[in-house]
C-alpha cells in the first residue's frame, strides 16, 4: 500500500476515534473530604469573620447592662485645714491645732435615670442579639451562593476539560490527514484554531473554579485550604417554597423595632436630665486643743443656669425619628427583596425546565445523529464540530440553569428566615 494512502487511512481512523470517543474525566484533587452544604453551614457558625464580630458585639452589649445599672459611687474626702505653721503645738498629731475633716458625698439620681438606662441597654442587647441572627442569615446566603457557584464550576470545568481534550485530538488527527494530503491546509488551521479556543475556555473554567474555591474558603474563615476545597455532588433541594406567614417578621425587622424602643428609652433619659440629681454629704470634723468634734450635713443641687440639656433632648428626638424611619425602610426593603427573589426563582425554574426538557434533549439527538452521519460521510467535519459545540454549550447552560434554580431556592428560603 502506498505510504500517502496509508497515512490518509490512519488519519481518518484517528479523527473518527477522536470525535466519537468521550474524554475521560479528570479526578479532582481532594486533600479534604467533599463538603456538603449542611456541613459548610456548621463550619460557618464557628469560623465566619462576620459572625465572630457580631458575637463580640453581643458580648459588649451584655456588658452594657452592668454599665447602665451602676449607681453613682460615693466620694470620700479627707482633708486637714486651719494649719498655722507658727502654732504647730506639741504632742501627737491628733492633739495639734489643725482642723481634720472626713467627708462622704453621695449623688442620688432622680427621674428614674437608672431604670431608663437599663431599659435602653436591654433594648440594645435584644437588638444586638437579633443583629447576630441577621448576620448569620446573611452569611448563610453568601455561603449558599458560594457553595452553588463551586458546585457548578466543578461541572463546567469537567465539561471544558472534555471539550479541550476532544478538540486537541481532533486537531492532531486533522494535522495528520493534512500531511497525508487528505485535508486542505485551511481546514487543518481551522481545527488548530478551534482547539486553541477550546483550550482557552478550559483555562477560564479552571480560573472560575479556583475563584469559587477561594470565595468559599474566605466565608469559612480560611480554615480549610482553598486549593483542595470541594463540594459533594448533590444539589440543594428546590422544592416549592412556601411564603412566610404574614405575621412573621425577619430578624432585621425585629432588630430595627428594638432600635426604635431603645431610641425611645434614650429620649426619655435625655428628658430626665432636667430632673435635678441631689448630692448628699456627711462630714466629721476634729479640731484640737479642746478636743471638739463636730458633724455636718449638706445637700447640693445643680442650677441650670448655663445649660438645660435642650441639645441632648433635641438630638434624642432626632435619633428616635431616624430609628422609626429605619424600621419603615427595613420593612420596605424586605418586602421588595422577597418579591424580587420570588420572581427570580420562578424564572429560574422555567428556564431550567425548558433547557432540561427541550433544548438539551434536542441537542443530544442532534449530536447522536451527527455521530451516525459523520460515519456514513453524510456530514462535513465543520458541521459535525458545530453540532458538538452546540451540544456542549447546551450542557453547560443546563448546569448553570440548574445552579440558578438551587441558588434562587436557597436565597428565597433564607430571605424569609426568622430567628
Amino acid at each position: 500500500m502506498p505510504l500517502p494512502s496509508a497515512l490518509r487511512r490512519l488519519g481518518r481512523h484517528l479523527l473518527t476515534a477522536a470525535l466519537l470517543l468521550p474524554a475521560a474525566g479528570q479526578a479532582l484533587a481532594a486533600d479534604t473530604p467533599p463538603l456538603s452544604l449542611p456541613d459548610a453551614e456548621k463550619r460557618l457558625l464557628d469560623a465566619n469573620p462576620a459572625i465572630l464580630q457580631a458575637r463580640a458585639a453581643l458580648a459588649g452589649a451584655r456588658a452594657g447592662i452592668d454599665i447602665a445599672g451602676a449607681r453613682p459611687n460615693p466620694v470620700l474626702t479627707a482633708a486637714v485645714t486651719s494649719i498655722n505653721p507658727a502654732r504647730n503645738g506639741s504632742g501627737g498629731y491628733w492633739e495639734r491645732p489643725m482642723d481634720s475633716v472626713l467627708r462622704v458625698d453621695q449623688t442620688i439620681e432622680r427621674g428614674d435615670k437608672r431604670d431608663l438606662r437599663l431599659n435602653a441597654a436591654e433594648r440594645n442587647l435584644a437588638a444586638t442579639g437579633l443583629d447576630l441572627d441577621n448576620t448569620i442569615r446573611l452569611a448563610r446566603i453568601e455561603l449558599a451562593s458560594a457553595w452553588v457557584d463551586l458546585r457548578a464550576a466543578r461541572e463546567v470545568r469537567r465539561i471544558a476539560d472534555e471539550n479541550a481534550a476532544l478538540a486537541r485530538r481532533t486537531a492532531d488527527a486533522a494535522e495528520l490527514r493534512g500531511k497525508a494530503g487528505d485535508l486542505a491546509g485551511v481546514d487543518v488551521a481551522r481545527f488548530a484554531a478551534d482547539a486553541a479556543r477550546v483550550a482557552n475556555d478550559a483555562v477560564q473554567a479552571e480560573l472560575t473554579l479556583a475563584r469559587a474555591r477561594i470565595a468559599l474558603a474566605r466565608l469559612l474563615g480560611n480554615r480549610l485550604p482553598a486549593d483542595s476545597l470541594d463540594t459533594t455532588d448533590d444539589w440543594p433541594g428546590d422544592e416549592t417554597i412556601t411564603p412566610a406567614p404574614a405575621d412573621a417578621e425577619r430578624a432585621d425587622i425585629l432588630a430595627a423595632r428594638q432600635r426604635v424602643a431603645q431610641a425611645g428609652a434614650l429620649r426619655e433619659l435625655a428628658r430626665a436630665q432636667r430632673t435635678r440629681d441631689v448630692s448628699v454629704g456627711l462630714q466629721y470634723e476634729h479640731y484640737p486643743p479642746d478636743g471638739r468634734n463636730t458633724y455636718g450635713f449638706s445637700v447640693s443641687v445643680p442650677l441650670f443656669l448655663g445649660y438645660d440639656y435642650r441639645g441632648d433632648i433635641a438630638r434624642s428626638e432626632a435619633d428616635y425619628t431616624a430609628a422609626e424611619q429605619q424600621l419603615d425602610a427595613t420593612r420596605q426593603a424586605v418586602a421588595s427583596e422577597q418579591a424580587g427573589l420570588q420572581a427570580d426563582y420562578a424564572a429560574a425554574r422555567r428556564r431550567h425546565a425548558r433547557l432540561r426538557d427541550v433544548v438539551l434533549p434536542a441537542a443530544e439527538r442532534a449530536g447522536r445523529g451527527a455521530d451516525v452521519a459523520i460515519q456514513k460521510g453524510g456530514m462535513s467535519l465543520t458541521d459535525y464540530l458545530d453540532t458538538q459545540r452546540n451540544l456542549r454549550a447546551a450542557r453547560i447552560e443546563a448546569i448553570q440553569a440548574r445552579a440558578d434554580v438551587a441558588r434562587a431556592a436557597l436565597l428565597l428560603r433564607l430571605a424569609g428566615a426568622t430567628p
